[in-house]
């Protein structure tokens, strides 16, 4: 185990974000859904885009002041949210298949059914190859592959603590 694993898994790093920066912007999310000022998170997930299915807020961007909205927030099932996209750092082929069965349409959900697990398996054993796999499409999907708001997040564990993983907090205040 690396030192930056140990690192990340025991404060919870994000983005180059510290536990305690993070920690801060959940605090005053409860407190804004709270009071009514911001609402509870609806779908659909932003990552697989399953319509009926909860959603919680995952943000991207823990800085002052704070983001509410995409590309600094965004609503993702608890699967996506939690198995998949925090799992990243640590399983990258699990991370890539799923993402492969997301741009075929899928949902985190289908993964309960048999045989779509199966086939995104042996996807992820082909991507751990070197090979390429193709899975067979579930529904149309709706967005370009490649500008997805996840297709280019960091995957490596040193991304959770450097601070070059973060947002362009710049980019993001002008375009308000």
């Amino acid at each position: 185990m690396t030192q930056q694993y140990k690192s990340a898994v025991k404060g919870n790093w994000y983005n180059g974000y510290s536990p305690i920066e993070r920690d801060n912007k959940f605090k005053v999310l409860k407190k804004l859904i709270a009071a009514g000022t911001l609402p509870l998170a609806s779908g659909p997930c932003a990552l697989c885009s399953d319509p009926d299915i909860p959603v919680e807020y995952h943000s991207e961007d823990y800085g002052e002041p704070y983001l509410w909205e995409p590309p600094a927030m965004y609503c993702l099932c608890r699967s996506c949210h939690r198995y998949k996209l925090h799992q990243r750092f640590w399983q990258q082929s699990l991370w890539l298949s799923f993402i492969a069965h997301v741009r075929r349409g899928g949902y985190s959900r289908d993964l309960k059914q048999a045989d779509i697990k199966q086939e995104v398996e042996t996807c992820r054993h082909a991507i751990e190859q070197g090979q390429i796999f193709t899975l067979s499409p579930l529904r149309p999907y709706q967005n370009i592959v490649g500008l997805e708001w996840f297709a280019n997040l960091r995957i490596d564990a040193a991304s959770l603590t450097d601070p070059a993983s973060r947002l362009n907090r710049d980019s993001l205040l002008n375009k308000e």
